[in-house]
């Protein structure tokens, strides 16, 4: 399971966490006599509900993480390999509502490959991109559009 960013993933280990110690305290009949196996098999436990619980809440009636038709991803190219998220929020900021920023980095070294994804409030993009693009940021000319969706390749 992914989880679309960090504030998801300690939901769910903080439900875990809750649904462990439940279990642990309404559960004992079940649990083996030492309370060490017994903490571990209800942490397993309150891990996958807690799982359960915030794969059905992410996916709320049918829709996945990240298609939410009030957001937009914007392509943000040939961008200064040294670029922060910070500074590409700042930048982004006076257009409206950012939800997230992915500087996307090579696999093998880690390091940027000088482009980016913004994802922001559709209404504003049109003006974000009309503004952006083209825009000198770090001695780089910007090259900003909306992103195509990726396909997914079959496995």
């Amino acid at each position: 399971m992914t989880f679309p960013n960090i504030t998801d993933a300690i939901k769910a280990l903080v439900i875990a966490l809750l649904l462990a110690i439940i279990g642990f305290f309404l559960f004992p009949l079940l649990a083996p006599a030492d309370p060490r196996e017994a903490f571990v098999i209800a942490l397993a436990a309150g891990a996958f509900l807690g799982a359960l619980i915030i794969r059905f809440q992410l996916n709320g009636l049918g829709t996945s993480p990240g298609s939410n038709n009030d957001t937009t991803s914007l392509f943000v190219g040939n961008l200064a390999f040294k670029a922060t998220p910070d500074e590409i929020r700042e930048l982004f900021s006076p257009f409206g509502g950012i939800h997230s920023i992915r500087i996307m980095k090579d696999r093998a070294t880690r390091r940027p490959r000088g482009f980016a994804f913004v994802e922001m409030d559709r209404k504003l993009s049109d003006k974000a991109i009309q503004e952006l693009n083209g825009k000198e940021f770090h001695g780089r000319t910007l090259r900003v559009n909306e992103s195509s969706n990726r396909q997914q390749i079959p496995s």
